[in-house]
Formats: structure tokens, sequence, C-alpha cells
């Protein structure tokens, strides 16, 4: 059996992108000996990234026509009509040709619905607009009803759709009705560059140089969205100052538009000297950022689960979270409620002692270990489920 992952994000869109890339080097490795495996990407500057990774990748374009039969796939005219004219579009055509038998499209994409007879499996990141629609970022211009219809379209004819916990798992067979069969939560893992640097003290050095930054500061790696709430760190800053803790905070991640909100309130409250936007890091950056941290903060809205805790245990620093939010261990962080600074900053002011943060880190290697422990399970379950696909695609593949 040969699997294809299709990756249409850049490397620019986040933490979608870095998941997606754990996805496609966790595929290789548990295809090695069993099935062959194949990468392509829409993105021409992929490719050199996913080579220094050791992934192979080919470019693929999506045409008009590929773009026709996702736009008109659920139409039950078009249905009528599809099944007398059995068009096939130009991408599926090329799967088709390599001997590609299934699809793994790596991040959520309506492009599954292109495919007239290749299977498909299916990744879901999150449903936030579901959990907290009224961020702008789920709710205007239609993109609630955008993702609605991606996950209500997409997932049914999915072989498998992979999820990032359980939870999120019982919220998409709740909220879309899909067989529980028919998913599988697949953990996250830290990324590769963080792992390459997790004794690198000079690489700190230089990082921290580059930035002009000094040790000892919060950081927080996310894009700028509303739903990141950066405004609670600007206000839980503030209350840190007048209790003559003075800290400063770093960020790493694209502005989709907000920055300018986060700097003003951070002028008003007196703390715009503190704040060092990065904004997009090189990943080779990252690890030298997190190690020259006090601590990771991230009172985020959106989950259940995310990245940066996973890369904040890996690299051996105390995290500070968002207590709505999935742990898999209760030492693994101080967590505080996302609608509240004072919270915030109480939970700032506590990483700081030495012994609680040593307390956060070793919980976080806990964390570490149980998330490892539940990927493996995982990852066993995925092979059977291949397996299980394999033998019944020679029913009609000879």
């Amino acid at each position: 059996m040969k699997i294809a992952a299709m990756l249409h994000k850049s490397i620019d869109s986040g933490g979608g992108f870095n998941q997606a890339l754990n996805a496609i080097r966790q595929m290789q490795r548990l295809a090695a000996d069993r099935f062959e495996f194949c990468v392509f990407t829409t993105d021409r500057g992929n490719m050199d990234y996913l080579r220094s990774l050791g992934i192979e990748s080919r470019l693929i374009r999506a045409t008009w026509r590929d773009a026709f039969l996702s736009f008109f796939a659920t139409s039950r005219l078009w249905g009528l009509i599809q099944q007398r004219l059995r068009l096939i579009g130009p991408v599926e055509k090329a799967l088709l040709a390599e001997g590609v038998d299934l699809v793994y499209y790596v991040t959520p994409s309506m492009r599954c619905l292109a495919l007239q007879k290749l299977n498909y499996i299916f990744t879901a990141l999150d449903t936030c607009h579901r959990d907290t629609p009224e961020f702008p970022e789920v709710r205007e211009f239609g993109e609630f009803q955008q993702r609605e219809h991606v996950y209500g379209r997409c997932m049914p004819p999915a072989i498998l759709t992979l999820t990032d916990s359980e939870a999120l798992s019982e919220r998409i067979a709740r909220r879309f009705a899909i067989d529980p069969e028919r998913l599988l939560a697949m953990p996250f893992e830290p990324m590769p560059f963080i792992e390459s640097g997790r004794n690198a003290t000079d690489d700190k050095a230089s990082v921290l140089a580059r930035y002009h930054l000094e040790e000892g500061y919060f950081y927080y790696p996310a894009q700028i969205w509303p739903h990141k709430n950066h405004v609670r760190i600007v206000q839980a800053l503030a209350e840190l100052g007048k209790r003559d803790i003075r800290r400063d905070l770093v960020l790493s991640g694209g502005d989709k538009g907000y920055l300018a909100t986060i700097l003003r309130l951070a002028e008003r409250l007196g703390v715009a000297h503190q704040i060092h936007h990065l904004g997009f890091v090189p990943v080779q950056d990252i690890a030298g950022l997190y190690h020259g941290c006090a601590a990771v903060v991230m009172p985020t809205y959106f989950g259940p689960t995310n990245l940066p805790p996973l890369e904040a245990w890996q690299t051996g620093r105390p995290l500070v979270y968002s207590n709505h939010l999935v742990l898999p261990h209760p030492d693994a962080a101080l967590t505080a409620d996302p609608d509240d600074p004072m919270s915030l900053a109480e939970a700032m002011a506590c990483v700081l002692d030495p012994h609680t943060a040593e307390r956060l880190i070793k919980g976080g290697q806990l964390a570490l270990q149980q998330v490892s422990e539940q990927r493996a399970s995982a990852e066993a379950a995925l092979v059977a489920k291949l397996q299980a696909f394999s033998h019944r695609a020679e029913t009609w593949r000879g």
C-alpha cells in the first residue's frame, strides 16, 4: 500500500504547520518496512525545509478543476451528474498515476472532497469555533460557517480522523455525529528542532544576542490572535509592576492584525518598554528563546491541547497555562483564569520562585512521559487501522 501525505500550509502559518510536520515525520517512521510513503506539498517554499528534516517531497499544483470538484462535491444535483460524467481532478490523477492508495491530509482541508476514487485520512486540530464562537477569528466573514462546512462534509467520508486528544474526539463525535471508531486521538509532540537544541547553551547565547534580549523573561510563542489572549499578559505585567516585580515579555509569532491593540494597551499601562515582539522567528532560533526564558506563559482560550506546553516541558521550562485546558499531570503547570489578570499575575509571580519552578519542571517531565506513552499506544492503533485498510483495499486493487 502507498500512502501520500498532503501538506497545504506554508511555514509561516504557525502551530498548524509545525504539527503537520510532526505528523509527516511520524507517518514516515510508522510506514517504514510496512507501507510506501511519499509527501506532496502545494507550496514550493516548504520543500527545502522538509528536506532539512530528511523528508523528500514533491510539488503538486491544485487547479480550478480540483477547486470545482471540491466546491460542488456536496451538491446532490452535482452528485447525480458526477455519477454519469465520472470526472477526476488533475491532483487525483497525479496521485493515481503514482500508485497512491490512501491520502493523508495532515491539516484540515476541504480539498479532500475533490477525491473521487481515493480514500483519505482527515486531521481535526480543534473545534474552537464551537467552544468560543465569539472570537473574531472564528466568527467574522463566514469563518464559523466555513469551519462547520469543512468538518461536517469532510469527516464522514474519511476512513479515519485524527485528533489531538480524547477530549477533542469526544466533542467531534457529539457535535458532528462521527462514529467514535472513525476517530483516533493522536497527542501532539514537540518539534524536532526542540530535540536537537535541548542542551544548546551556546545557541541560547547567540539567539539572545541576536534579538538583544536578557535571560529571565516571560515567553509566549504564538501568533497575534485575540484568542491567544496577549492582552491579559499585558494587564498581568502591569499588576506585577505594582508588586515591584518587573520582567520583560518576549512574543514570537506573526501579527494577524491585533498587535497594535496590544501595544496601545501596554502604553496606557506603562509596560510598553517591557514587551519585545520578534515577529515570525526562524525555527532554528526557537529553542534558544525557550532556554532563555524564566517561564512560558500561555493564557490562551483555544484548546483542548497546544504545542507550546510540550515544548516548554521538553526544554525544561516552567509553564503558566489556562485553567480550563487539558494537562496530563497536575504539576505540569501553574494554571490561571484567562479572564482574570489578577489570577494570571499571581501565577506569573509564583512561577518565579525557584522551588516552584523546580516542581513544575519535574511535573513537566512526567507530563511529557505520559504524553509519549499515550502517543505510542495511539501509533499502534493507527498502524492496525492502516493494515486493516490495506487488506480491504486488496478487494479492489488486486
